[in-house]
């Protein structure tokens, strides 16, 4: 049986390649109220460290929302129980809300960080939200997968914004895997999130919809690298243009050379439309 480490955090990003470390050079970091963790850390603990240290001090279980196990950190000057804009990030092949955890240690927006771990363990550690890699030529069984995944995914969110004290609708976004379930969530379920963010992501054929959004149905900015072999930019090129095709809100950030990983710039370009998101819900008058 696993073992399983508790944490409170919600972010959905994935490596496709499995690669371990998918995020670049890591940008230095700025001045700033740091992340913390809802198990109130020491001061100026980075949500990584924070991570890592209440998994490794007493391997406690981590919370469940629906069918998925999540971590949550309360980001910027915050307390657990204020009413805040929700962030779900979800990582991707062989990774785990710890180590993803890193990615908003900068991020100084008061917000609700909930990553969920993925649905399986891998052979070499971490976790995956479906068996099949963007690679595979079983296109149909591959969207199935995601799809499932994506609806449990979507079911979590639910409870969780329903749970917490939440300001307007949750802010998806995820890398590789992670950024697949955010397409696929964005079009299996439009009125449970108010922005999407897909970072090496792509949506194939068979989960495209055909049909006009619905009302309310929520903006879609993908950002890809061209040179990504991983999840390759052709294939995530046409599925934004199909979105777009049947009235969808989305566009396209390309990154000439940039492969499967989250460079400096595509990370500044992603906390800029995150932030707009978060100040956008801070105001909202939307509850649960």
């Amino acid at each position: 049986m696993h073992r399983f480490y508790a944490l409170v955090l919600v972010l959905v990003l994935g490596s496709g390649s499995g690669c371990s470390d998918p995020y670049g050079s890591r940008p230095a970091a700025s001045a700033g109220i740091p992340a913390v963790a809802s198990t109130t850390p020491p001061t100026g603990t980075t949500a990584a460290a924070a991570a890592a240290a209440a998994s490794a001090s007493a391997e406690p279980v981590l919370p469940t929302a629906g069918a998925l196990q999540y971590v949550e950190i309360i980001l910027g000057d915050a307390a657990s129980e204020d009413r805040l804009p929700m962030i779900v990030a979800v990582h991707g092949l062989g990774d785990d809300p710890r180590n993803f955890a890193h990615l908003f240690d900068t991020f100084t927006e008061p917000a609700r960080l909930i990553l969920p771990r993925g649905i399986d363990m891998t052979e070499g550690g971490g976790y995956s939200w479906f068996p099949l890699r963007a690679r595979d030529p079983d296109i149909a069984a591959l969207a199935a997968g995601i799809g499932t995944a994506a609806d449990v995914l979507a079911q979590s969110i639910r409870v969780l914004r329903e749970q917490r004290p939440t300001a307007g609708q949750p802010i998806l976004t995820g890398f590789s895997q992670g950024g697949m379930l955010s397409f696929a969530v964005a079009v299996r379920h439009p009125g449970i999130v108010s922005l999407v963010l897909p970072v090496g992501g792509w949506l194939p054929p068979p989960l495209q919809p055909t049909a006009k959004p619905p009302k309310g149905a929520p903006p879609v900015i993908a950002f890809h690298g061209t040179a990504d072999s991983a999840v390759q930019y052709e294939p995530t090129r046409a599925g934004v243009q199909a979105l777009d095709a049947a009235g969808w809100d989305v566009r396209l950030v390309t990154y000439p050379g940039a492969g499967h990983v989250i460079t400096p710039e595509l990370h500044r370009d992603l906390f800029d439309r995150i932030v707009d998101g978060v100040r956008a819900a801070a105001k909202s008058k939307e509850s649960p």
